[in-house]
């Protein structure tokens, strides 16, 4: 398979290749999220109240993603660059669920339950549900972006960009192309919560 031969050890196409899908989708999101950003402030959307509402959300997209990577290496499946990406993925989504916290304070919602099932027990069972799980991130977070205040705007946009390189990685392991469409498609609320409770959301 693809992915496979991108894991081998010591291949010399590694680095590069991540620090290639790096730098393209760091000046990709750096000129989309500006628009957003335009777009949001000049149409005076948003509120405090809304803010928490949706961290709320982007928080059980963060918790279902730190529960995913954290489970798929317990179960001691992955190897190679593979493990390498969940280990990366599991500490970034872990600064994100901390950053979200801090935003909401003891309005945070705990940490809900998730049944992954046979997801995380081997590795192709892991690239297909960890591409979903990222791809609804960045959806996620698209989709509520015109509603938060500029504020709650600029967190958001500091987590969604990691959350696409993420996307780009784990489509790059699977032999796939890292960005296969011009422009991503936005999600509700309600269609983030139905993603979340396919891949393993038990609240």
């Amino acid at each position: 398979m693809a992915y496979r031969r991108s894991m081998d050890e010591g291949h010399p196409l590694r680095t590069t290749r991540r620090r290639a899908i790096g730098r393209a989708l760091a000046g990709c999101l750096s000129f989309g999220l500006a628009g957003v950003a335009l777009d949001a402030a000049g149409a005076g959307a948003g509120s405090k109240a809304g803010d928490a509402r949706i961290f709320k959300l982007a928080l059980e997209i963060e918790y279902a993603e730190e529960a995913f990577y954290r489970e798929a290496l317990r179960r001691g499946a992955l190897r190679s660059e593979l493990r390498e990406y969940a280990h990366a993925a599991l500490t970034q989504d872990g600064q994100h669920l901390r950053l979200l916290r801090t935003a909401l304070g003891s309005a945070a919602p705990a940490r809900p339950r998730f049944v992954f099932g046979d997801k995380t027990k081997n590795e192709r069972a892991f690239i297909d549900t960890a591409a979903k799980l990222e791809d609804l991130a960045v959806a996620g977070y698209n989709g509520q972006a015109a509603n938060l205040t500029k504020g709650g705007l600029t967190v958001a946009a500091t987590i969604v960009s990691v959350e696409a390189r993420h996307a780009a990685w784990i489509r790059a392991l699977a032999g796939e192309v890292a960005a296969p469409d011009a422009v991503d498609k936005p999600i509700t609320a309600a269609q983030v919560v139905a993603g979340l409770r396919e891949i393993g959301l038990r609240r």
